[in-house]
């Protein structure tokens, strides 16, 4: 005899499968970090395996613009970084400095379909985070792909 109500499922709640959606994001998110991070060191280290010396880098047009790609992903990597901290941060001490008014913003989340895209994070945080993720899919992608061509042509 099946023990299970149809009507169960593998979650108890909606807010128990929305709870799992948003660890596994968290999840993928920190996996994409770290990757991203191996990727471009690993580019870089094979850009100087292969082709030896920076003269030799510099030499080769798809080499060189793989590294530029590569390590302007790293720069913009670190101040991106920088902002989400600060953005963040202030987030955090606008909720801090009135209490009374970000549980009055919670409440508008609760009832309003257009903002819980947002809240508790704002606009800023929301874009650059999209951008962020992009940016650590596609320079890394396009910085080995020119690598790769290095070992083709000059």
């Amino acid at each position: 005899m099946n023990m299970n109500n149809s009507n169960e499922g593998r979650f108890k709640s909606a807010g128990d499968a929305l709870k799992e959606l948003q660890a596994a994001f968290d999840d993928w998110c920190s996996i994409l970090t770290t990757h991203s991070l191996h990727t471009a060191y690993a580019i870089i280290a094979a850009n100087w395996a292969v082709h030896g010396s920076a003269k030799m880098i510099l030499s080769n047009c798809w080499s060189k613009w793989s590294m530029f790609i590569v390590l302007t992903f790293l720069g913009i990597n670190l101040f991106a970084t920088h902002r989400m901290i600060w953005w963040n941060y202030k987030q955090y001490l606008y909720a801090e400095k009135n209490w009374k008014r970000w549980k009055e913003e919670y409440e508008e989340y609760q009832e309003n379909k257009d903002t819980r895209r947002y809240w508790p994070y704002n606009k800023k945080i929301q874009y650059l985070g999209v951008a962020h993720r992009g940016l650590k899919v596609w320079a890394p992608i396009i910085a080995a792909f020119l690598f790769i061509i290095s070992l083709f042509f000059e």
